[in-house]
C-alpha cells in the first residue's frame, strides 16, 4: 500500500465515528456570514463537486427584495404540476430545518443529519482514499462558513429532485451560491435596492453590479425601482452571451388582470407578493411550456413573515431596507401604526423610520439578542430626532394587542427575522 493511503483501519474509524452532530458542527461555526473570502467556496466545491449528483434543473434567485417569496412560488408551482423540489431559503425564523422546503414539507433532523455525515464523509465513498486528498477535503469543510456550509447541505438534499430552487444569501458574484451559476436553467433577479451597503458597495451601481454579475445563460429581472439595474443587466447579458427576459409593471398588471386563476389565488396578498408571484409565473411560463400550473391548484403561500397578518390588527414583515418599509406603508394605508421594531446597526434606520414617520402613532422597541443589533440608546435617539414616540415593548402591549384592539389602529412588527422571532416567541408563548 502506497504510504500516502489511510490504511483500512483508520478508513473503518472514519466511516463508522461520523463527527459531532449537525447543529454542534454549525455552532462551532458561528456567525453566519463568516470574514469575506471569496476565493473560498469555489475552492471548497471544487473538491466535492465530484461526489455530487446534481437536479437537471436548478432555478437560482438572486436580488434584495423579494428572493423567499418569488423563490416559494416557483417551488409552488412546480410542485402543482407534480414535479419534485428542494427550495433553499434563508434565514429561518425558528427552525434551521425551515430553510430546506422539500416536496411541500420542511427537512427533518434525520435528512439534515444524513446530508451532513455525507459531507463529512465524503472520502470514505470511493475507497482507499489517498492521505492528503482526505486534509483537502476536511479541511476544506472545516474552514467553510454557516452560509458555505448550509449551501453544500442543500446541494446534497436536492441530489433526488428534479429541481433546485437556490435563493442567494446577501451578494451575488461572490456568493456561496453561485458556485452553481453555470449550471443554473435560470437566474431570477428580484428587485434590487440598498442593502448590506458594508459589504456590497455605497451606490446602487455598485450593489447591482455584484449581483447581476452572476447571472447564468438564462436570466429573468423583475421590475427594478432604479432603473439603471435594467441597463446594468442589460450590459452583463451582452458580455455573458445569456439571454434576458426584463419583466415590466405592465407585464405584471396584465398578467394579474387577465389571468383569473392568478386573481383569485394573490386576491388577499399585499402588493408586492402579488408582483412576486408574477414574477415566478412568468419564469414559470418559459420553463414549463407550454403548460405554466394553473395557480388554483397550487398550495397556499406558507412562508410565514411576509406581509404576514396575524390578526386583522396585526402585520408581520421580516423587511429591513427602505424599499421594505415604502411597501408596508403602502399596504396599511390610512391606517394609524403602532411600529414594533429593531434593526442592525448596518440599516439604514434613519432613513426606515423617515418613512415610517408619517403613519407612525408610537414605536415599540422589540428587545432581541444579536451581536449586530444596534444598540438601544441609539435607536432611541433617531426617534428622539425624528419626533417619533417611542417605548419599550411589553408583554402588557401583548395583551392589550390581542384583547382590546383599536379601531384603525395596525400594529406592524418589522425590522429584521430577529424582530419578527422574537415577536412570535412571545405570542406563542402567551396563547
Amino acid at each position: 500500500m502506497s504510504p500516502n493511503q489511510l490504511d483500512s483501519s483508520k478508513l473503518e474509524s472514519i466511516s463508522q465515528n461520523p463527527p459531532q452532530n449537525l447543529y454542534a458542527y454549525l455552532e462551532r461555526k458561528g456567525v453566519e456570514y463568516a470574514p469575506f473570502d471569496p476565493a473560498r467556496m469555489p475552492s471548497i466545491f471544487a473538491l466535492v463537486q465530484p461526489f455530487l449528483r446534481f437536479s437537471p434543473h436548478i432555478i437560482h434567485i438572486l436580488g434584495t427584495n423579494g428572493k423567499g417569496s418569488t423563490g416559494r412560488f416557483i417551488t409552488l408551482g412546480l410542485l402543482a404540476q407534480g414535479h419534485s423540489v428542494l427550495h433553499f431559503s434563508s434565514p429561518h425564523l425558528f427552525g434551521f430545518n425551515e430553510r430546506f422546503y422539500i416536496n411541500g414539507a420542511h427537512a427533518s433532523d434525520t435528512d439534515l443529519e444524513k446530508a451532513h455525515e455525507f459531507l463529512q464523509n465524503l472520502m470514505c465513498q470511493n475507497p482507499p482514499p489517498h492521505e492528503a486528498a482526505y486534509k483537502s477535503l476536511h479541511n476544506a469543510l472545516e474552514s467553510s462558513s454557516y452560509f458555505e456550509y448550509t449551501t453544500l447541505l442543500a446541494l446534497v438534499l436536492a441530489q433526488d429532485c428534479e429541481y433546485f430552487i437556490c435563493e442567494a444569501g446577501l451578494g451575488g458574484e461572490f456568493d456561496s451560491t453561485s458556485v452553481i451559476k453555470d449550471m443554473a436553467e435560470a437566474s431570477v433577479f428580484t428587485p434590487i435596492s440598498y442593502d448590506h451597503t458594508e459589504l456590497l458597495g455605497d451606490d446602487i451601481e455598485s450593489i447591482a453590479a455584484t449581483k447581476l454579475r452572476a447571472m447564468g445563460r438564462r436570466a429573468f429581472l423583475a421590475p427594478q425601482r432604479y432603473k439603471v439595474v435594467e441597463s446594468i443587466a442589460q450590459e452583463i447579458a451582452k458580455q455573458r452571451g445569456a439571454k434576458l427576459s426584463l419583466i415590466t409593471q405592465e407585464d405584471i398588471d396584465s398578467a394579474y388582470a387577465n389571468n383569473p386563476s392568478l386573481h383569485t389565488y394573490a386576491k388577499d396578498f399585499a402588493p408586492f407578493l402579488r408582483e412576486n408571484l408574477i414574477v415566478a409565473h412568468k419564469v414559470l411560463e418559459s420553463i414549463s411550456a407550454p403548460n405554466p400550473p394553473q395557480f388554483c391548484a397550487v398550495l397556499p403561500f406558507d412562508l410565514a413573515g411576509r406581509a404576514q397578518n396575524l390578526a386583522p390588527n396585526i402585520l408581520l414583515d421580516v423587511g429591513h431596507n427602505p424599499e421594505c418599509a415604502r411597501a408596508v406603508v403602502e399596504i396599511v394605508s390610512q391606517k394609524r401604526v403602532n411600529l414594533v421594531y429593531n434593526s442592525f446597526s448596518q440599516k439604514d434606520v434613519r432613513e426606515i423610520l423617515g418613512i415610517f414617520k408619517p403613519v407612525v402613532n408610537r414605536l415599540f422597541i422589540m428587545p432581541i439578542t444579536h451581536t449586530r443589533a444596534i444598540p438601544e440608546l441609539d435607536l432611541m435617539g433617531i426617534c428622539a430626532e425624528l419626533g417619533i414616540r417611542h417605548e419599550e415593548f411589553s408583554p402588557t402591549l401583548l395583551r392589550q394587542m390581542q384583547d382590546e384592539p383599536e379601531d384603525n389602529v395596525v400594529y406592524v412588527v418589522f425590522g429584521s427575522f430577529s424582530v419578527v422571532e422574537a415577536f412570535l416567541e412571545m405570542w406563542n408563548a402567551r396563547r
